[in-house]
């Protein structure tokens, strides 16, 4: 019979869920009632789902005229997010949805750590896993298909831990329909398995390849399938020459930040090698924004970093390993976007009457702020990629464009573009011929 836990201790794992779910969604909601877009993917994927919802073809003209989506990422688990779309098509519902899925990967997580640690332990774990910057960074760059592959993650490593071998392979296999780079973790899982225990080799062998033959099939065969080119576009963001160098002094400051959520402790955990395919595109990536900790690109090493935390603490670690983590997740809140709380109003962009006006018109062109407001109801383009295509109505901010969106549309688009609403620093202008 296992030991009585002390206090709300045995409760943790509930508690820690429903405050994640809380500070994920209120951060979610706030967002969307300020219209803060950090970029313009919610916006790509809230067109992908109105697509799949009106079960057409995955074209998002957003990335560009007649963009099929399919070209772009290997990501067919969104699919399962069409029921919800069709009962509440909108942006918000897909932040909402990470919300959940992001809450529901502390369960098991913090059901671990109460098995495996002290309390106190326990609860500096939940601390450190709910508050991290990997996730919370996640939920503020909003929504990406990422969000399915940190519960299978956390679902998977936890189950594995606790001899439940098939159901962690199946949640940790089907990481290979969430992203095609996932593929490779996949197989790196079934070498750390190996690593663990010698009697795991058919497990292992059988993810390797498993991982490795759809990571192929993604990047050479379906994506090059409905790219416009015929190949994979993210190739060209790889460099071999300047690795060492660029940006070292950010990456090496970035592995840092994960291993201090993996207590340190858990570097010495053969799972922390689950980070390695992550980092491994990010760091011989040339753009910038993959090296440090923001946007989404770390939410899938958090689940890693903590698991790994709890298969590398010993007994003497079972409380110091988590305060490390806990300590650095506190500290490093000034690197994330977690100030919306309190600060919503000075990043509020009132968007409304130029949405109002805009969905009256069947294509629209626009900034990154009101894509996700616009896809369900309209042809929605970002003004940047909208090269080729006249929309019937444009909505932007001339303060973004230093002088009137009439010029601009004329210059840009030429024809004759006339003013039809102006209201919270937006001017909808529509094509008079």
């Amino acid at each position: 019979m296992p030991p009585k836990l002390p206090g709300l201790t045995r409760y943790a794992p509930a508690i820690a869920s429903c405050a994640a779910l809380v500070l994920y969604a209120t951060l979610a909601i706030i967002m969307w009632r300020i219209f803060y877009s950090p970029s313009w993917d919610l916006g790509i994927f809230t067109q992908l789902l109105t697509r799949y919802a009106a079960l057409e073809a995955p074209v998002v003209d957003i990335k560009g005229p007649g963009f099929n989506l399919w070209g772009d990422h290997f990501h067919p688990i969104l699919i399962l997010l069409t029921p919800l779309f069709w009962l509440f098509p909108s942006g918000l519902t897909l932040m909402l949805a990470q919300a959940v899925l992001f809450a529901a990967s502390v369960w098991p997580v913090v059901s671990l750590a109460v098995e495996r640690l002290t309390p106190r332990g326990a609860w500096l774990l939940a601390a450190s896993y709910v508050g991290s910057w990997g996730l919370l960074n996640a939920v503020t760059a909003q929504f990406h298909e990422i969000a399915f592959a940190v519960p299978l993650l956390a679902f998977g490593l936890v189950g594995w831990m606790r001899g439940q071998k098939l159901g962690a392979a199946v949640a940790i296999a089907l990481l290979v329909f969430v992203k095609e780079d996932l593929g490779l973790t996949v197989a790196v899982f079934g070498l750390a398995v190996w690593l663990r225990s010698r009697a795991d080799l058919k497990y292992g062998l059988f993810l390797a390849g498993w991982g490795i033959a759809w990571t192929i099939y993604a990047v050479l065969i379906f994506i090059p399938a409905f790219n416009v080119s015929g190949g994979y576009d993210y190739s060209d963001n790889v460099t071999l020459a300047e690795t060492l160098t660029a940006g070292l002094t950010t990456k090496i400051g970035t592995v840092g930040f994960l291993a201090l959520a993996a207590g340190v402790i858990g570097l010495r955990s053969p799972f922390i090698l689950l980070m390695l395919p992550t980092l491994g595109w990010r760091f011989l990536g040339n753009v910038e924004g993959y090296w440090d900790t923001s946007f989404h690109y770390s939410a899938v090493l958090i689940p890693i970093a903590a698991v790994s935390l709890l298969d590398g603490a010993g007994r003497p670690h079972r409380t110091l390993a988590p305060a490390v983590a806990a300590v650095a997740s506190f500290a490093l809140l000034s690197q994330t976007s977690i100030h919306l709380l309190w600060e919503a109003d000075r990043y509020r962009v009132d968007g409304s009457g130029a949405l109002e006006a805009a969905v009256e018109y069947d294509s629209v062109v626009t900034d990154v702020r009101l894509l996700a407001y616009l896809a369900p109801h309209t042809d929605v383009y970002w003004y940047g990629s909208s090269e080729g295509f006249v929309p019937e109505a444009i909505a932007l901010r001339p303060d973004d464009h230093e002088g009137s969106i009439e010029a601009w549309a004329e210059e840009r688009y030429g024809g004759d573009w006339t003013l039809v609403h102006e209201s919270g620093g937006y001017q909808v202008v529509t094509n008079a011929g």
